[in-house]
Order: C-alpha cells, then structure tokens, then sequence
C-alpha cells in the first residue's frame, strides 16, 4: 500500500512539473502612418464598421451608419488620438467584441486614429 501512493505521488508530482502553458498577448500593432497617402475614414475606415460592425450598430451606441459614424466616435469619446491603442472603439476591435474585423482592418483603424482620427 505505501508503495501504491509513493507511485500515486510520484506520477502526481511528475504531472504537475509537466504542465506548460503557453498564453498568447496579442501585442498591440505599431502603426506605420504615410504622411503621402493618410488613411481616409469615408474610403478606408468606414467601409470596415459597414462590413463588420453594422449588425449591432447601426441602433445601438456608437451607431457606426454610414453618415453618423464619425460624429458618433468623436462625440461619443471612442476616440483617444494622445493614446491610440487605448480608444475604447480600438479596443473593443480587439477583445473579442469586433471578432468578425480581421487583423489588417484591425491595423487600418489604429493607423486612422494615429494619425489624428481626420474625418477625410
């Protein structure tokens, strides 16, 4: 019996030195903005809310219509241009709630409000 739970506490202890976890941070992206061609929100941003975000937004905050997008982010304070990857729209693009926004659109968003979240 006492050999019984010696191995019991062997196997025990051999399982938790085994156990290895690996956690992914997503890293926040550095944007790279192009002072020559600077993202547009009518042609670049806004089509993104259209496509992924219209589902739930188009009647419930911030209401990302085409047309009210922009005044709905500004005035709704979802956008931080001193603290881009802190934008509350930012980041719920990326914890899950914008889970239908790819990487690139993800990027595209934080290089607009890098850049000063113009409404172009």
């Amino acid at each position: 019996m006492k050999r019984y739970i010696k191995v019991l506490a062997f196997l025990f202890m051999i399982g938790l030195v085994a156990c290895e976890y690996d956690y992914v941070v997503e890293k926040t992206p550095t944007p790279e903005p192009d002072p020559d061609n600077p993202i547009s929100f009518a042609t670049q941003v806004e089509p993104i809310f259209q496509t992924t975000c219209i589902g739930c937004h188009d009647s419930r905050n911030p209401i990302l219509v085409t047309g009210s997008a922009y005044d709905n982010l500004i005035n709704g304070n979802y956008i931080n241009t001193d603290n881009p990857a802190e934008s509350e729209i930012y980041k719920r693009a990326t914890d899950g709630h914008g889970k239908n926004m790819g990487s690139k659109d993800r990027l595209t968003l934080l290089t607009w409000i890098t850049e000063g979240a113009k409404d172009n």
